[in-house]
């Protein structure tokens, strides 16, 4: 049996301040490494040991892995960096206001303002977020639902191949991707609302099966 602890990058400059991050990046704050650490020091505490790491390819997301393993005394583990762990491909939208996107994809998709339109692709049965960000995009640089859900899929087969031998392992990625892994396993798991920054959610893989043992734990 495989346990991951997939978790949230800290907290960022463009988190604090409301903009997009998507494939661009943005440093941690000083509160997000202060959260990474702190977590790092409650899993030392706990004594939970770590077989491999792994990470996105995203800076924030690198840095992360590193303060948790460094806190929890496990500091000289390597950690992998993924591609597939990435954010989701805004595009032409990354680095935008969040605002201002969601103004304008409920314009272009008849919805009375942004809310309602944040509302509606919260609680849809598909990636509509990533449906109308792609259809917007003039770059067509955004990734559609079915190539981010087909990306999500071949990260959680890449942790499982390259963690064969292992019993637990830590994975740090991103707050979209975090919510399109846990509803590739379970789609009534979570709304599409990202965990909160440095939580905790572990997946479990038994039998080649992937379940669900938690999801946005922060303490």
């Amino acid at each position: 049996m495989l346990e991951v602890y997939l978790v949230r990058h800290g907290k960022t400059v463009f988190n604090t301040i409301g903009r997009l991050q998507g494939w661009s990046d943005s440093p941690l704050t000083d509160e997000g490494r202060a959260a990474a650490a702190a977590l790092g020091c409650r899993i030392g505490k706990r004594e939970i040991a770590f077989d491999a790491a792994f990470s996105s390819t995203a800076p924030r997301a690198a840095e992360t892995a590193g303060l948790i393993l460094q806190q929890a005394g496990q500091g000289g583990l390597a950690v992998r960096q993924l591609p597939d762990l990435r954010e989701y491909c805004f595009g032409g939208f990354e680095g935008e206001f969040t605002h201002v996107l969601h103004q304008k994809l409920a314009e272009q998709n008849g919805f009375p303002d942004a809310a309602a339109f944040q509302t509606a692709f919260r609680r849809a049965d598909r990636h509509l977020l990533a449906e109308a960000v792609a259809e917007a995009d003039l770059l067509a640089l955004a990734e559609n639902e079915e190539r981010f859900t087909a990306r999500i899929r071949r990260a959680l087969e890449q942790i499982a191949r390259e963690s064969a031998d292992c019993r637990r392992v830590l994975a740090v990625s991103h707050g979209m991707t975090i919510t399109a892994i846990l509803k590739s396993i379970d789609s009534k798991a979570i709304e599409y609302r990202s965990v909160p920054n440095v939580s905790v959610s572990r997946l479990i893989l038994s039998d080649g099966l992937w379940r669900i043992g938690s999801i946005g734990e922060t303490e």
